[in-house]
């Protein structure tokens, strides 16, 4: 799942900020950049500040981009850069969508003379940490349908095929949520609870077993000491604590307001 989903948005985020992908398969992208997204990622400060101080076009970097290195050839492995959950290029990647703003509101693009209703959705875009002995990050686009409260899981994807615009078409109107906008957030966030406790949670018993084992051995190595080590004792029980004990984190990306017709609102639940 976790392989799949970070293709998925890899492929949306560079193609949303229009770059060209070359090539892709499941588990591959070669991406053409675009100059923006070299700047903030190629770490080539001197060489835009020359093309821009010249007036020049500027040649952007490619991208080679692989979630699953072991099913590359061995020659090709050092042309891929391997992505996973946590590794630098993804936080690169994370840091850019937030420097770029949390919060957007789009509206579908269509061509209409009949008055026309536009339903709201509110969209997270959520980053699920799992933390504890391993670590693992997974992301979670999901919709709630401001009017009945419908609720579609990974979103974002649901809705990659529809053209959008920063503002409403002619003849289109808004909806007025009956929903609001603090208690869309908690029922997305009460699913989002609802699927963790669903959840098989071995990695979390794992870690804990693990942190007891550590405390075990700290205490039996303390045991010969006298009370001057005690300080010594209590930092290395809280750092042994908060490596293995296990937690969940939830943050938000980003997120927005994105208003769909009734009939792309249907298609979308029953699709």
């Amino acid at each position: 799942m976790g392989i799949k989903n970070l293709h998925n948005f890899l492929y949306t985020f560079f193609t949303e900020n229009e770059c060209e992908i070359v090539h892709q398969n499941d588990q591959d992208l070669i991406i053409q950049l675009s100059n923006e997204l070299d700047e903030q990622l190629m770490n080539r400060p001197f060489y835009w500040q020359y093309v821009k101080k010249m007036g020049l076009k500027g040649e952007p970097s490619s991208l080679y981009l692989t979630v699953d290195p072991n099913n590359k050839e061995e020659e090709d492995k050092n042309n891929y850069e391997f992505v996973h959950f946590g590794s630098p290029r993804l936080q690169q990647i994370f840091q850019i969508l937030s420097s770029k703003g949390k919060y957007v509101k789009l509206y579908q693009s269509i061509a209409t003379t009949e008055h026309t209703p536009l339903i709201p959705w509110l969209v997270l875009n959520l980053k699920i940490s799992y933390i504890g002995k391993d670590k693992k990050e997974v992301l979670k686009s999901i919709g709630i349908n401001m009017v009945n409260g419908a609720i579609i899981n990974q979103f974002i994807h649901a809705i990659k095929h529809i053209e959008w615009d920063v503002k409403s078409a002619d003849f289109c109107y808004t909806v007025t949520p009956l929903i609001q906008v603090k208690h869309s957030y908690q029922r997305i966030m009460q699913l989002v609870e609802q699927m963790l406790q669903q959840e098989e949670h071995e990695w979390a018993t794992i870690s804990w077993n693990q942190m007891e084992k550590e405390k075990n051995l700290l205490k039996q190595f303390y045991q010969s000491e006298d009370d001057s080590y005690q300080n010594h004792y209590q930092e290395e029980l809280a750092a042994i604590e908060a490596m293995y004990q296990p937690k969940i984190d939830v943050s938000a990306v980003n997120g927005g307001l994105f208003f769909i017709t009734q009939q792309t609102s249907f298609k979308l639940l029953h699709s």
